[in-house]
């Protein structure tokens, strides 16, 4: 998906700051003063993140509202989502607080740290997500898909901190004081790791190796050329591959980074490890994996978990910095083994816990040089509109909302019949936050809901190249778990869950009448979409294909010139056959 290329003039003439610059990382990760080893073994602390989406700020959006009660294992203690969690402010108060308490300690990432920002983190252009990564002390990090968002070149200048001769939209930034690491992105020109593939890290009195790697799915999931000439391999195979090389290093335990995960819909700590009822790609990789690493930091599925697969420790830290992993590894020196582990994930609670004051400073001056544009007024809505379908139901109010406003705004430049939007693309209810009866929206809210700033683009299909795609919603995945598109109120159909994905599908409504498979619609996407994202392959074949407009434009228009109506949006354009 892309991003917003450019800072309106006003903004570059606010980027007159400089930036502080936070002490480098060294070598030696230990935070505070190595408490007495006996038995001739070592504790190391290892401190994990993934999927933090430069969510910056604490509110407006606010990174992830927690249960008040949480889902304990079967036992529903309630579901209102009232806590709010997450901010770099408050992450790097509890962070600080742990390493305090740890004798020996690292702190290290699992992918999409940038990329899908709020509006604050993606105007500046994740700049200020990498200062504070380097202010909190962050020593290495798998790649995720998200980092690629602007493409493979932009990634490496970001890493590098290369800026244009006008100076880079973050005052002071000097790129990464910490490594982006990838075992399997192989650059096709060299045969070679396109990045570091591991980095072997002094904890305390013992050497640690982390190897990364990302989801292979990666080409999938990022739009145009982003990872044009980079092969993405697969994960179990690529990490494997530098086991021996490790090994050779005297290392005392190996650390599998990675921007791939499981789907778990219980609590963040599982006190047994068993997870019961955890699904998704993380399972299988985990299970190939050389014997010889000790902890899998997964990421990319934004679940909470510990849990142990075959004895071996994986864990995740939902996403948008609302929760800190913190994993133990007990090692024997004398045969350089991890003798024992254990993880919890703590939640970043605004509520228990004070902002950092350093790290304020930043968020402030984010919110400085970006107001004018984060705060522009749109409209007034009856109540949020949500990214989430409710229990029992196909379509959600948010993605019914965005395909409407993307099929109007089209409409206004040419014929177009109806519209689709992934749910994926969909990052934010509009707005985030506690439930109110009237809420104002602002452009800030408008693009953390969107934040990839794509173009809208309008191309024909026939009939039976709809139905495809609407069919692909379930390749490869469970009848209840499709990967949804949002449709527009011009389309409707039903689908059955005991039939085959090939007739899943059926009574598709377009405009009030029966799809023709071979008639021709106008379609409209967004550009993600059109180049194939998210595997709706289909869409790739689309003809007569035109620029339509943005996404972003096409929302605030249709909010603006809504407003509280939208309150009455249906939710029915796609049933479930009983």
């Amino acid at each position: 998906m892309l991003m917003m290329k450019s800072v309106p003039a006003l903004m570059v003439a606010l980027l007159l700051v400089a930036c502080a610059t936070p002490q480098k990382t060294q070598q030696s990760e230990s935070q505070s003063a190595q408490q007495p080893i006996t038995a001739g073994t070592s504790e190391i602390t290892i401190f994990s993140i993934n999927d933090f989406h430069g969510n910056l700020q604490s509110d407006k959006p606010v990174p992830y509202l927690a249960p008040a009660r949480q889902i304990d294992h079967g036992h529903d203690h309630g579901e209102a989502m009232t806590t709010p969690a997450g901010g770099y402010a408050y992450l790097a108060t509890l962070l600080k607080q742990r390493r305090l308490a740890a004798s020996a300690s690292i702190f290290v990432g699992a992918g999409d740290l940038m990329g899908a920002s709020p509006i604050g983190s993606a105007l500046l252009k994740d700049e200020p997500v990498i200062e504070a990564f380097n202010q909190m002390g962050l020593s290495v990090t798998s790649v995720g898909n998200h980092e690629f968002d602007a493409g493979r070149a932009d990634l490496l200048s970001k890493i590098k901190g290369e800026c244009p001769i006008s100076g880079c939209p973050f005052p002071g930034f000097s790129g990464a004081r910490y490594d982006y690491i990838a075992a399997n992105v192989i650059d096709t020109q060299t045969a070679k790791s396109w990045l570091k593939p591991y980095v072997i890290r002094q904890v305390g009195d013992v050497k640690i190796a982390f190897i990364g790697a990302v989801t292979s799915d990666t080409p999938n999931l990022v739009a145009g050329d982003g990872v044009k000439g980079l092969q993405f391999e697969d994960e179990a195979t690529a990490i494997n591959r530098y086991v021996p090389e490790i090994k050779r290093q005297g290392v005392s335990a190996i650390v599998v980074l990675i921007h791939e995960g499981g789907n778990y819909k219980w609590d963040a700590n599982d006190p047994t490890y068993a997870c019961n009822g955890l699904e998704g790609p993380i399972i299988d990789i985990s299970k190939k994996l050389d014997k010889a690493i000790s902890l899998v930091v997964s990421a990319h599925t934004h679940q909470g978990y510990t849990c142990k697969i075959d004895g071996r420790l994986v864990v995740q830290a939902r996403s948008y910095g609302a929760y800190l992993t913190e994993t133990k590894l007990t090692i024997d020196r004398n045969t350089n083994q991890v003798i024992a582990s254990s993880a919890i994930n703590y939640l970043v609670d605004q509520q228990q816990i004070k902002p950092d004051p350093q790290a304020q400073q930043l968020v402030d001056k984010v919110a400085a040089l970006t107001t004018e544009i984060r705060l522009r007024p749109v409209s007034t809505l009856a109540s949020p509109l949500k990214r989430e379908s409710a229990k029992g139901i196909f379509d959600s109010s948010l993605g019914n909302v965005i395909a409407d406003a993307q099929l109007k705004y089209a409409q206004n430049s040419g014929p177009a019949d109806i519209a689709f939007m992934n749910s994926g693309g969909i990052r934010s209810d509009l707005p985030s936050g506690a439930e109110t009866k009237s809420v104002a929206v602002t452009f800030g809210d408008i693009y953390a809901s969107q934040p990839f700033g794509n173009n809208l683009v309008r191309m024909s299909l026939s009939g039976a190249q709809i139905m495809a795609v609407l069919q692909q919603q379930w390749q490869g995945r469970e009848a209840d778990n499709p990967k949804k598109l949002f449709v527009s109120s011009s389309l409707s159909y039903r689908w059955s869950a005991t039939l085959p994905p090939s007739q899943r599908v059926q009574n598709v409504l377009i405009n009030g009448k029966p799809l023709e498979l071979a008639n021709i619609y106008k379609v409209v996407v967004n550009s993600f979409l059109a180049d194939g994202g998210d595997a709706f392959t289909i869409f790739k074949q689309g003809q007569d294909r035109q620029l339509a407009g943005r996404d972003l434009d096409a929302l605030e228009t249709y909010v603006r010139a809504e407003g509280a109506k939208l309150a009455t949006v249906a939710t029915d354009r796609v049933k479930r056959s009983e």
